[in-house]
């Protein structure tokens, strides 16, 4: 992640239906959950031209444990005078692990374990940079307070803590890849959620998140914010 914030946004289309009738932080239903799109950086113009896509689909086990299968398209190739131009095309492979235990009718612990893998396709005209490649593990932890605002709507801030580890080449590229860093972070992470109840069976969920490394050894890994939007089924 560049030193300046690396804004994900999550646009959301759905596909599945299932028997889970909210966001899998806070319902205990089992059954497929969403987004299916988890990242989405489009650019195109006179320089470069990259795509990156994110797909993602989520299953709940039980009121306690859920696991989310994340995928990242990235294809992109620099436009310059002198050909060939740089090109690459990878993918970007994570499953996330969830726990969740409600503490009380207003407090709930969530944890996660998560992995990416990437794998890469192609390269072309790189010369003499290296490789892009990826490979992290981070778990984290942290406690929401639920606070409805209405009927329908609630609001969950969070705060926690992270800790993990990373291999990290950097593409060639201005789009890059969800939990890319290099060597160990350690860090908190602060977040609120907002929630909206739009019918029984069909929720929306906003959920900004800052994680800010305390040890970050290089100028160009820094604080990450994601902005999250799910549909909920």
């Amino acid at each position: 992640m560049k030193k300046n914030a690396t804004v994900l946004f999550l646009l959301l289309f759905l596909g599945f239906s299932s028997i889970s009738h909210a966001q899998t932080t806070y319902k205990s239903d089992p059954g497929f959950y969403t987004p299916v799109v988890k990242s989405l950086y489009l650019r195109g113009g006179v320089f470069e031209d990259a795509q990156l896509i994110g797909p993602a689909v989520g299953y709940r086990f039980n009121e306690r444990y859920d696991v989310t299968v994340h995928t990242e398209f990235l294809s992109n190739e620099y436009k310059f005078n002198n050909s060939p131009n740089p090109k690459t095309t990878l993918l970007n492979l994570g499953v996330i692990l969830g726990r969740t235990t409600d503490l009380s009718d207003q407090f709930l612990l969530r944890s996660e374990l998560s992995v990416y893998q990437a794998i890469t396709f192609n390269t072309e005209a790189y010369n003499d940079i290296s490789e892009p490649s990826l490979t992290s593990g981070i778990i984290s932890s942290s406690l929401y307070r639920n606070f409805p605002l209405s009927g329908s709507i609630s609001l969950l801030p969070n705060i926690g803590a992270f800790l993990g580890y990373g291999n990290y080449t950097t593409p060639y590229s201005s789009a890059h890849l969800r939990q890319g860093f290099d060597g160990f972070v350690v860090g908190p992470k602060f977040g609120f959620d907002l929630s909206f109840k739009l019918s029984d069976s069909f929720y929306l969920v906003a959920n900004p998140e800052v994680s800010v490394p305390l040890n970050k050894d290089s100028n160009e890994y820094g604080s990450t914010l994601l902005f999250n939007v799910q549909l909920n089924f």
